[in-house]
């Protein structure tokens, strides 16, 4: 059986990271100042950081003549996280990963590999966090890639930190909107059914039918495979007729002030925001 996954965060991809980062501001959440990835991977990102333990990272393609290239012919196959993120804001701002935690990125990609799934080689990187009392220190992770042929736009990765204490600050983690926690991600398919072989045994949750679609459930959250028709009935202005083959379209954030309600696509840099009561 799969292990029980959490996510870890969420990368939206964004045209412009200032403006992306201002309009968080004003919905109310507060950001960490802009960090830079490694040069090979060609990326700026600023984060919102949840007291939950898991974050969004409004990610930027900052440097694109840096971006290291996919290797999918190298024993293993080499995943750029650059050009992933470079590939898909060719088409639009929005959720284009997503990330769950783990303890040891190294076995979780053996594991996904003996489960059937597409795997590439590990990938580490450190790079400089500005912590709140303006100092400086070096925040280091490990990447397990995976990804699906039936959902060729988006990309998945487990994330080992082996030094969590520099990188969670609860400083960051007080916003406005009372937010706490990432709840829910919402899959928008016109065939929730065709991607649950993959979800369940990427985040070896439990799977219950549900109007439109699919539930599944993990880690005390839950991926809601849904018909954009089926999203659009409970999530007022979504686009249905704008989803192609099949796209993230949301999460669902926990607050402590925030007991219902939306921010819509257009608001939130390519994904509506559902809250939902702590």
């Amino acid at each position: 059986m799969p292990i029980e996954r959490s996510v870890d965060h969420i990368v939206v991809a964004v045209g412009n990271l200032d403006s992306a980062a201002a309009r968080y501001e004003t919905i109310g959440f507060k950001l960490t100042p802009r960090a830079s990835h490694p040069l090979n991977m060609g990326t700026s990102n600023r984060l919102v950081q949840f007291a939950g333990r898991n974050f969004i990272e409004l990610l930027e393609v900052d440097r694109p003549g840096g971006v290291e290239d996919h290797d999918f012919d190298a024993v293993p196959p080499k995943f750029s996280f650059g050009a992933h993120n470079q590939e898909f804001l060719a088409g639009r701002n929005g959720i284009s990963m997503m990330v769950l935690t783990s303890g040891d990125a190294r076995a979780d990609l053996k594991e996904y590999e003996a489960l059937g799934l597409q795997t590439y080689a590990p990938f580490d990187f450190e790079r400089k966090a500005r912590l709140p009392d303006g100092s400086e220190v070096t925040v280091a992770f490990s990447l397990g890639f995976v990804t699906s042929p039936a959902l060729p736009d988006l990309a998945f990765f487990v994330c080992q930190q082996p030094a969590p204490e520099y990188f969670w600050k609860p400083d960051y983690q007080a916003h406005g909107n009372g937010a706490r926690s990432i709840v829910a991600v919402y899959l928008a398919s016109e065939d929730p059914d065709a991607h649950v072989g993959f979800f369940t045994r990427l985040t070896g949750g439990a799977l219950e039918e549900i109007d439109g679609g699919q539930r599944i459930a993990f880690g005390g959250q839950e991926l809601l495979l849904m018909t954009p028709e089926a999203i659009r009935a409970v999530v007022p202005g979504f686009r249905a007729d704008q989803v192609g083959a099949a796209e993230f379209a949301g999460l669902a954030i926990s607050s402590t002030t925030m007991a219902s309600g939306f921010v819509p696509a257009d608001g939130a840099c390519g994904l509506f925001i559902e809250w939902r009561s702590a």
